[in-house]
């Protein structure tokens, strides 16, 4: 079954990439979760070091779904304001080169926010058990090194807190896979991280 593909430029010199991508992924979220739909992956095919790029491609098998999903008043309010221009539904090339986009929460458990979570789940735990705590003995004590990612800004309606998509890419050789997506349209370890054409 061959691939398509939709890309949305963001047409502003200069806009927040990762803030306009964050929101695309959550009408994504939303649109996955109404559907009951896993079947459309996203592509960053300018990512790079310093962004996510000023273009975000949602990859599909399922040509009308792709269609309906770039029809969702966010996408259609976006280019009527001339804020993004949206490409036609085409297939993706033969020779195209694969990647998977991964969702990666352990990098969270990294940060200061992070550190503070785990200092205040242990010391609830020591209280409970009648004890004494002590932060200073919990204070990290190794570095880590972590791989290039970019962090995107997104909410939760379910639990009305706002928290971070940290996304890798990796290199990925084209395979077929089950074509199903988390319901951002990242690669999850649960479908077998789902390479999708970088385009």
């Amino acid at each position: 079954m061959k691939w398509y593909y939709k890309t949305i430029t963001f047409l502003p010199e200069l806009c927040n990439n990762e803030s306009l991508a964050a929101k695309c992924l959550r009408v994504l979220h939303g649109f996955n979760y109404q559907y009951e739909t896993r079947n459309i992956g996203v592509s960053f095919p300018l990512w790079c070091a310093a962004t996510v790029g000023k273009k975000i491609s949602f990859v599909s098998k399922n040509k009308i779904e792709l269609d309906l999903l770039l029809k969702q008043h966010y996408f259609v309010q976006m280019e009527q304001l001339q804020y993004f221009h949206i490409s036609n539904t085409v297939l993706v090339p033969e020779d195209c080169t694969y990647v998977s986009f991964r969702r990666c929460q352990s990098i969270d458990k990294l940060t200061a926010a992070g550190q503070a979570r785990k200092i205040r789940r242990l010391e609830k735990r020591v209280l409970s058990r009648g004890e004494q705590f002590d932060p200073s003995s919990f204070a990290q004590k190794e570095h880590t090194a972590i791989a290039h990612y970019h962090s995107l800004g997104e909410s939760s309606k379910q639990t009305n807190r706002n928290f971070r998509l940290n996304i890798r890419m990796l290199s990925e050789q084209p395979r077929e896979g089950n074509s199903i997506f988390s319901s951002y349209g990242l690669s999850n370890s649960e479908n077998s991280f789902q390479p999708v054409p970088l385009i």
